[in-house]
């Protein structure tokens, strides 16, 4: 019972660690597409990623050329097709929706994901789980608070990416453990640095990237290319049902950038919604080696 607690709570840490992560990729993204196109900014920090994520899996032990035989897995290919349609589905609908509505409805994911994890993996999800859930997504929505105007066919997309996620890390689960991480991550990057490639192809001449976009697209690749390998780590090591609610942290790191980034502070209400956040994270790590 030890090993499980130690294991699901290193679970929950690198899952709020991996939304760190894809929160500063998302904040750089969001800027860049002021001024590239979506497909360039993808395929750009797509090559760097893939770089070095080759560059790991020929110097990390037990990986190798020999490794790169598990990019034709089945599994791992049905994983990459999960997550390409999530990168395109929530990357269009954020650079036309407002980011309060796209965060309350990516923060679904949980509620997608416990149901799933105890349909298609067999989990034991208990009813005290599910109302901590219920209770952290009530505090997101107290972060966020969406406005209606924003719930249309860009809300509709990122409600598709949310469903998306939920499938992909359930697919996760069925790659073989012996299936390398870096290769797993390196087999999604190719998927979706094909589809980035396409959409850069079909969208209009624009300018090449200045100095400091380089800059800025590297960064992405460092987050991003962390994330991607931390993300399987998370899925291997601890039953999603309890590491999902964990993914609520993303709302105190987009609080958090937007203090350092734009002077925003949280108001009154925000702080209840992170109170709930944490309360409902923390419940579940504490009280998931009991199954309750």
């Amino acid at each position: 019972m030890k090993t499980a607690f130690s294991k699901d709570l290193r679970g929950g840490a690198l899952m709020a660690l991996t939304m760190a992560l894809y929160t500063a990729n998302d904040a750089v993204v969001k800027m860049l597409g002021e001024s590239l196109p979506l497909g360039a900014i993808i395929s750009l920090r797509g090559v760097m990623i893939m770089a070095l994520i080759l560059a790991l899996v020929l110097i990390m032990p037990g990986h190798g050329l020999a490794s790169l035989r598990w990019l034709g897995n089945r599994a791992v290919l049905i994983r990459a097709a999960w997550d390409t349609a999530v990168t395109i589905l929530y990357l269009t609908a954020l650079l036309h929706m407002p980011i309060a509505n796209i965060l309350a409805i990516m923060n679904l994911s949980p509620l997608a994901i416990i149901p799933l994890a105890a349909w298609r993996l067999g989990e034991a999800v208990g009813p005290r789980r599910i109302l901590a859930v219920i209770a952290g997504f009530t505090g997101a929505l107290l972060v966020v608070r969406p406005g209606t105007e924003g719930f249309n066919i860009w809300a509709l997309l990122a409600f598709l990416a949310m469903l998306g996620v939920a499938g992909r890390d359930i697919s996760t689960r069925h790659i073989p453990p012996n299936a390398p991480a870096l290769v797993i991550a390196l087999g999604n990057i190719l998927m979706v640095q094909a589809l980035g490639l396409l959409l850069w192809a079909l969208a209009p001449a624009g300018g090449w990237p200045q100095p400091h976009q380089w800059l800025m697209l590297a960064g992405c690749a460092l987050f991003l290319g962390a994330a991607y390998v931390l993300i399987i780590v998370v899925v291997r090591i601890a039953p999603v049902s309890r590491t999902a609610v964990w993914r609520y942290s993303i709302i105190l790191w987009g609080v958090l950038a937007g203090w350092l980034a734009f002077g925003q502070i949280p108001d009154a209400c925000a702080l209840t919604g992170i109170a709930l956040i944490l309360a409902s994270s923390l419940y579940v790590s504490l009280h998931q080696a009991h199954g309750t």
